[in-house]
């Protein structure tokens, strides 16, 4: 937890299936959802069908204010990614994104086997790439079918590789015998004006 704004501290709760609807009285910036976020009932849609997705509130003072979606890569088990991640707008430029984007690392830090996160961003995203660049992240590759970039942040601290079950995923993460969903079917813009988003990993 980390206390910013008025000195109250950030609080992250995992959103249970049955209560994502919550998300969609956010009030976000309506510009940074069509040009990057994308419509909520997607987003939603993809967290019910992903099993190993789980969509994390953040809360301030009692009231959610934002989320993200973090899922492991299907392909990599030491790799996972920041899905989705959204701030309702009368919170923007506070620090808030910093603050959470720090939380994703810490807890993806205690995730059995974890070594590396992944993102994308668009390309012009200036705001976006300067705040994940102070969190260490890199450009390692290209989407060639959208121009994002594809960012990674090593952990140092991830936990020796072990199988992925249920059990070793933690509270809040599950797996099934298939394989892992990614966040959305199609390519499109979906890094944030500010704090980025994005849509999983590329096929």
């Amino acid at each position: 937890m980390l206390s910013l704004r008025g000195g109250s501290p950030l609080i992250y709760r995992r959103i249970s299936r049955a209560d994502l609807a919550a998300v969609e009285l956010l009030d976000l910036d309506p510009d940074q959802v069509a040009r990057y976020l994308g419509p909520l009932s997607d987003i939603l849609d993809a967290v019910r069908r992903g099993p190993a997705h789980s969509l994390i509130g953040v809360e301030l003072s009692g009231e959610l204010i934002g989320f993200y979606v973090l899922h492991p890569d299907r392909r990599d088990a030491s790799c996972w990614w920041l899905g989705w991640l959204a701030l309702a707008r009368p919170h923007q430029g506070f620090g808030y994104g910093r603050a959470i984007l720090g939380a994703v690392l810490a807890r993806l830090g205690h995730i059995p086997g974890c070594r590396r996160i992944r993102l994308l961003v668009a390309a012009d995203n200036h705001s976006a790439r300067r705040l994940y660049a102070r969190q260490s992240f890199e450009a390692v590759g290209v989407l060639a079918s959208t121009g994002e970039l594809v960012l990674e942040c090593g952990l140092e601290g991830g936990q020796p590789y072990e199988v992925m079950t249920p059990r070793t995923l933690g509270r809040g993460f599950a797996c099934d015998d298939s394989g892992h969903l990614r966040l959305r079917p199609h390519a499109g813009p979906h890094a944030a004006w500010v704090i980025g988003v994005e849509r999983g990993p590329p096929a």
